[in-house]
């Protein structure tokens, strides 16, 4: 009997005790936001001086941290009378890419972007005889900027931001050339879902 009880004393103190666990999380969903707003874009014609066009960017956001997300756009600007020719230039840009946070606060955030897509530029140049030229092109484009967002009161908020955006369009010999434009935007952005940061 003796044996018996040691045997259980024993079992019973090296048997691991159970803890009470913490529910499982069943998932977390990204935050999304959409944004609309204006965007002016500095378009640096190949053998021409810059062209202003006015604008408007379409915006949504997938943050799936704290510090990263992805973002897809949709940017459309335009001049009415490019050059004084009485003809018109345009582009719709179309491009999607991460976005990182480094630093986030309860007001604000700043973000940084590299965007990879397409841009369809139309326009008029003029070529090395002085004939106006016009067309359009549909190329591979890049941006790459940054900004601020502020919190006006949620889900609201206003985002600023600039970019560096590469297209391409004609040059005086008729032939694509890559375009260096600068691109400033101010967005109205909608919050869809937020997690805890």
């Amino acid at each position: 009997m003796r044996t018996i009880l040691k045997l259980s004393l024993l079992l019973f103190l090296c048997v691991p005790l159970a803890h009470a666990q913490n529910p499982l999380v069943a998932g977390t969903a990204p935050v999304l936001e959409a944004g609309l707003g204006y965007s002016y874009t500095r378009a640096d014609v190949p053998s021409e001086s810059s062209l202003g066009l006015n604008g408007v960017l379409l915006s949504g956001n997938a943050d799936f941290s704290r510090y990263w997300g992805v973002k897809a756009e949709v940017g459309y600007a335009r001049e009415g009378n490019a050059f004084s020719t009485g003809r018109s230039a345009d582009m719709l840009t179309y491009m999607g890419g991460p976005v990182f946070y480094p630093m986030r606060r309860r007001r604000y955030n700043l973000y940084a972007e590299a965007l990879l897509g397409a841009a369809r530029e139309t326009g008029v140049n003029v070529d090395s005889t002085g004939q106006l030229i016009t067309g359009f092109v549909n190329r591979f484009a890049w941006a790459g900027g940054g900004g601020v967002q502020f919190r006006l009161f949620r889900p609201f908020s206003v985002r600023v931001g600039a970019d560096y955006l590469h297209t391409k369009f004609f040059n005086s010999n008729i032939v694509l050339q890559g375009q260096s434009n600068l691109r400033a935007s101010v967005s109205l952005v909608y919050t869809f879902g937020e997690k805890e940061r």
